[in-house]
């Protein structure tokens, strides 16, 4: 069990720390910005992506840099889980269960979408974790929610999560509430995954508390945009605990103050000090403007800059390195994804340059 004995990083850190090397750095990203989707694949050429640009075979223009990234994105994570065993393997496959929770949720937008083909579907996944390939497309193969969901909780290896599938798709039968099945059983990944990581002990701290940093921002938007609903007349369900993921540290009573709160000022005095004050400068910002995405724009780049960070002033025996080194990647993907669909719309370069998260820092 994870907490018995200090996990060890050693070897797996060291050939992350190596692999650093290649990520694109801000410099490969100004030769892509104003290619066309030719010359963002033809630059590419001389990176990483060169394995997976070749194993895609003929596929052409933008479904091509998809399949590249995707190939890069699986093939890099699951390198990096071989790298590591024991405790330290589960920590690592702690931290990639992200990737599970968000293929499942994936899978059950699918199906209540009855013009999404299987192709579509698998395309949406993150080929890293169980629910993967041949299993994912047997599952896609039931056209109704309810064969998915069957199919998923018999597959899943968390057995607790099957048990949530089932109760959670009987309420929604009786609601048809899509949102609720989905917050059901997001709340269960969070609220097992914060278990988990509390049981590590000091080797799980790092990543549970960018775990929990991640469910107090998500829920911190959600109540102010139940707020904003609210005061503006719109239907909405009444302030609920329900709406709260579990896994945070910001309690539920203090949200339903932020969703009551008379002001913007006095939503900043409530939590504008918590997280050790991380949130403030982001609120009082958000405070000016009202402009929601914005903050969760913030929230969000703040996060991956004290991620990613954690290369150099991380724990280098620990869970640091493989966070780090996971968050880049996902930055990479998203990074390219935006420069392909720029370079088969024409968005301008200037445009590109402000949606980029630059691994250097800001452009």
């Amino acid at each position: 069990m994870m907490g018995i004995r200090r996990a060890d990083f050693d070897y797996g850190n060291t050939r992350l720390r190596a692999r650093r090397g290649e990520l694109l750095n801000d410099a490969a990203y100004e030769r892509l910005l104003g290619q066309d989707i030719d010359g963002v694949l033809e630059a590419l050429t001389d990176t990483a992506y060169v394995p997976a640009g070749e194993a895609v075979g003929r596929a052409d223009g933008l479904q091509r840099l998809h399949m590249a990234i995707r190939l890069r994105l699986a093939n890099s994570l699951e390198q990096m889980r071989s790298f590591y065993s024991g405790p330290a393997r589960q920590l690592v496959d702690a931290l990639l269960s992200r990737f599970d929770i968000q293929n499942v949720i994936s899978v059950l937008r699918a199906r209540t979408q009855p013009q999404t083909s299987v192709d579509d579907a698998l395309a949406a996944l993150v080929p890293v974790g169980w629910l993967v390939e041949p299993l994912a497309s047997e599952i896609l193969r039931s056209r109704e929610l309810a064969g998915v969901v069957n199919l998923l909780a018999l597959r899943t290896p968390y057995r607790e999560q099957a048990g949530v599938l089932r109760a959670a798709f009987s309420e929604y039968e009786r609601t048809g509430d899509l949102a609720a099945l989905e917050r059901h059983v997001v709340t269960d990944h969070a609220a097992r995954l914060a278990g988990r990581l509390a049981a590590a002990g000091r080797d799980g701290a790092t990543l549970l508390r960018f775990e929990q940093r991640e469910v107090d921002e998500r829920n911190l938007v959600v109540a102010l945009r139940l707020r904003d609903a609210i005061a503006s007349g719109a239907e909405s369900p009444p302030p609920s605990a329900d709406t709260a993921l579990a896994g945070g540290q910001v309690p539920p009573a203090v949200l339903m103050k932020v969703v009551s709160a008379p002001t913007s000022a006095a939503i900043v005095g409530t939590v504008g000090g918590l997280g050790g004050g991380i949130w403030r400068a982001a609120l009082e910002r958000w405070m000016a403007t009202g402009d929601l995405r914005t903050l969760h724009r913030t929230f969000e780049r703040a996060a991956i800059a004290d991620a990613t960070v954690l290369f150099v002033t991380g724990d280098p025996l620990g869970i640091d390195v493989p966070l780090a080194f996971t968050t880049a990647i996902q930055v990479e993907a998203r990074n390219l994804r935006l420069l392909g669909e720029a370079a088969v719309r024409g968005i301008p370069p200037e445009v590109v340059r402000a949606e980029l998260i630059w691994p250097d820092g800001p452009a």
